[in-house]
């Protein structure tokens, strides 16, 4: 069982909370395949928000819906959202609860603003120590992952267990991530990603539930991803550490979900992999 699981598990219905996070994914991924390439009556709107980057009204509207789904079941009210309308809640019951859902509503903006097909929605159900539940749904693909704690992981509502990547990680194709363009001009300036001529080919995608949902079907071998916050990240973290995959920052250290702060390099891959990249990387 991973850790962090055992005590919290029991304060909440495990039943309620699949349902809910399942639900809230449904109900985003409806508001945005109605908006996707305007396919809809909703004409999509852009702006840039100064330390917020590309924001849509599909990115609002998909949290609106998380926000609704969620507060149909009685799991908790704390909500930690990209953006801010499913902010946390602070009623007297959240107040009784480590618990608190961790929603990126549409994560992958940008390709998804372009008509690009990389995006997802990520629910996630944490306590204090780790996520504990994690759900991803990447809509067109039809595809939606779901993990909890010591209970396995499904696929579209069928268990599912998957295999690495075959071949050496010289051989493999790696994620990466980079949380802006200051941070990603100081790296490659830096030397911070000389690692990268240690694997076959690196790919990004403007998202963190697409390239994580794809490391857990057993398409990519690892993902790296700097300066990437935890809301980002819980949702593919639960899901591949309940797989038996390893998540660590690069010196192998687990990542600390206390922390406000986003963590500087979070490293998720297989096994093998894994040691490979921290290899690389030192």
């Amino acid at each position: 069982m991973r850790r962090g699981s055992s005590g919290a598990l029991s304060e909440f219905n495990r039943r309620d909370a699949l349902l809910a996070a399942l639900t809230a994914c449904g109900a985003a991924a409806e508001v945005l395949l109605a908006r996707f390439r305007d396919a809809g009556d909703t004409a999509l709107e852009r702006n840039f928000e100064p330390g917020h980057g590309l924001v849509t009204n599909a990115d609002r509207a998909a949290d609106e819906a998380i926000a609704e789904a969620l507060a149909g079941f009685d799991v908790t009210d704390r909500i930690e959202s990209e953006e801010s309308t499913a902010s946390s809640q602070d009623t007297a019951s959240s107040q009784d609860t480590d618990l608190r859902w961790m929603v990126d509503p549409l994560c992958g903006t940008a390709p998804y603003a372009t008509g690009l097909g990389h995006w997802g929605v990520n629910v996630a159900l944490s306590d204090r120590s780790a996520p504990l539940l994690g759900a991803i749904t990447i809509p067109t693909m039809r595809e939606t992952l779901i993990s909890l704690s010591g209970r396995g992981v499904s696929r579209n509502g069928e268990p599912w267990s998957s295999e690495p990547p075959f071949g050496k990680l010289s051989e493999q194709l790696v994620d990466l991530e980079i949380a802006g363009q200051d941070l990603a001009a100081g790296m490659m300036s830096d030397g911070s990603l000389d690692w990268v001529r240690g694997v076959d080919h690196t790919t990004t995608y403007a998202s963190m539930a697409y390239p994580l949902s794809q490391l857990c079907l057993g398409r990519l071998a690892g993902v790296v991803a700097y300066g990437v916050g935890a809301v980002h990240l819980a949702a593919g973290v639960a899901i591949a550490e309940e797989l038996g995959l390893k998540v660590t920052d690069a010196d192998g250290a687990v990542l600390d979900w206390s922390a406000e702060n986003p963590w500087p390099v979070m490293v998720a891959a297989w096994p093998d992999a894994h040691s490979g990249l921290l290899e690389l990387m030192q």
